[in-house]
């Protein structure tokens, strides 16, 4: 029996050991309201609807399963589809043995199973004893996601070697049309997900072989082999699903971007992570934000949770969800560009709340840590890091931080923070700061830096940030040794790009 790896239902808390080293905890929340003198408010909406009739939004879906053993098929839940333009075409190219695609209907929300359920979540403090020796989340090999947002496609790159070893388009659109940006890599490693901006599309590939799908059944896998080889679109075989979330991109921000996983139920039987969801956010009309679910094995979309008092910064559409991260308590997060408000959906009752700093805050890039607190970095406003802690319901800004202009963001397991700077005083490069003491360690320069946006630590604690001009630096955090690799495009992306930012945030090692 599979158990809740989320570790809550309506008791909402749960601290756990996972299996071998890993260690889960959070904090909770309350629902005080609080003044603006760096105190947040909290404005509370309904829970989330299944759309079983969607309007601005129209999903078709191509998929297929996960094993290794699994067929092609398409998505097909719901049996009077929508009509969809692009829906033949991708089933067409995707699959070989399927006719039609449909538009996928949004059901009904399945939470996690309550934290009650102890029997059968392993959560004693002994791990299961047919998963010892999982050590880090049971990352066999470690890749770094880069969306080269002008090809549209995303490279993968191993993060021990530094050699880009294949390039995927990321939507059937197969150029720059389709604007890659978010990534955002599961628990376990084995598959990212990738957003596109312009088109709606959302699309799931696989990192390893092993995990592909002989889609034309002619006893091998048939993907790209390196950096400069992409297989036409649907022809891939890494290449799983792809689901268009929305099909009704009507302005320049208004498709999807803040993306995540969600890490599953944990099954101590096949020391699998089962039920994986995605959670992407786009705007079904102009200053109206969605936070969709998805499910991570078919490219289902099962749900979409409505945003309250979404601010219009580009009038008269807005932009997006800008980004997204999980808590350790199975909490969904996401947050509006140069808004200094949060949002959290509860992945159980749909419930959404929403938390404002009334600071300056202008967040950009956002991520969650392993005690429940969300950092964001702000590219405009006060221009620094800033931490919400949902147990006091504050916003800080972290001292010697503000002036600048921060993009990503992401938080280590050895309690470090790194963000991406673009200018202000501190100029070009990583900021680094103490989550713990919530100060400023120091400012990394490098000799080489046009527009660094992504950071990203991988599960060997390496820090990773892209620039947007081409290429990438690994860093060592703790000798601050910087390692140039060079990755072809532009690459307008900051998400977490090597499931790292899940891991650490879930399972602290």
């Amino acid at each position: 029996m599979a158990g809740s790896f989320h570790g809550y239902g309506r008791a909402r808390r749960l601290s756990w050991v996972a299996l071998g080293a890993m260690v889960v905890g959070c904090g909770d929340d309350g629902g005080r309201t609080s003044d603006n003198s760096g105190n947040s408010s909290i404005t509370e909406a309904g829970s989330g609807t299944a759309e079983t009739t969607p309007t601005t939004t129209a999903t078709a879906s191509v998929s297929v399963g996960e094993s290794s053993g699994g067929s092609n098929s398409v998505s097909d839940s719901q049996s009077t589809p929508s009509t969809v333009s692009d829906a033949t075409s991708v089933s067409d190219s995707a699959t070989t043995d399927a006719t039609s695609a449909s538009a996928s209907d949004p059901g009904s929300s399945t939470g996690p199973v309550s934290a009650s359920d102890s029997d059968s979540t392993g959560t004693t403090g002994e791990p299961p004893p047919n998963c010892e020796g999982m050590g880090m989340g049971g990352f066999d090999f470690s890749y770094l996601w880069v969306a080269n947002t002008d090809q549209g496609s995303i490279s993968k790159v191993n993060t021990e070697t530094l050699v880009e070893e294949a390039r995927y388009f990321s939507d059937l659109t197969q150029s720059g049309a389709s604007s890659p940006s978010r990534t955002s890599v599961n628990i376990t490693g084995r598959f990212v997900v990738v957003s596109n901006r312009n088109t709606g599309w959302v699309t799931k590939v696989a990192a390893n072989k092993a995990d592909c799908i002989d889609k034309n059944g002619n006893g091998m896998i048939e993907t790209s082999p390196d950096k400069d080889t992409l297989l036409p679109w649907g022809s891939d075989e890494c290449q799983l699903w792809s689901t268009q979330v929305t099909n009704n991109v009507f302005s320049g921000g208004a498709g999807p971007r803040g993306t995540t996983w969600t890490p599953g139920d944990f099954n101590k039987e096949t020391c699998q992570f089962d039920n994986q969801k995605v959670w992407v956010g786009w705007l079904t009309g102009p200053g109206q934000a969605v936070m969709g679910r998805l499910d991570g094995e078919t490219g289902a979309l099962e749900v979409t949770v409505p945003l309250p008092n979404w601010p219009l910064y580009d009038a008269p559409n807005g932009y997006a969800p800008y980004g997204a991260a999980v808590d350790a308590a199975g909490y969904v997060w996401t947050s509006a560009v140069f808004s200094d408000s949060t949002w959290r959906i509860d992945p159980v009752t749909l419930e959404v709340k929403q938390y404002s700093g009334g600071n300056g805050d202008a967040h950009y890039g956002m991520t969650t840590d392993s005690k429940g607190k969300v950092w964001f970095a702000n590219y405009t406003g006060h221009g620094g890091v800033s931490m919400f802690d949902p147990m006091t319901e504050q916003f800080t800004i972290i001292p010697g931080s503000t002036g600048n202009l921060f993009r990503g963001i992401a938080v280590g397991a050895d309690g470090n923070v790194w963000s991406a700077n673009n200018g202000g005083p501190l100029g070009c490069g990583l900021i680094q700061i103490s989550a713990d003491t919530l100060t400023v360690v120091t400012f990394h320069q490098f000799d080489q830096c046009g527009t660094p946006v992504g950071v990203s630590i991988d599960v060997a604690g390496k820090v990773w940030m892209v620039d947007y001009n081409g290429w990438a630096y690994k860093i060592d955090p703790e000798t601050y040794a910087k390692e140039l690799v060079p990755i072809a495009n532009v690459h307008y992306t900051y998400s977490d790009m090597t499931g790292g930012g899940l891991l650490n945030a879930v399972m602290p090692q």
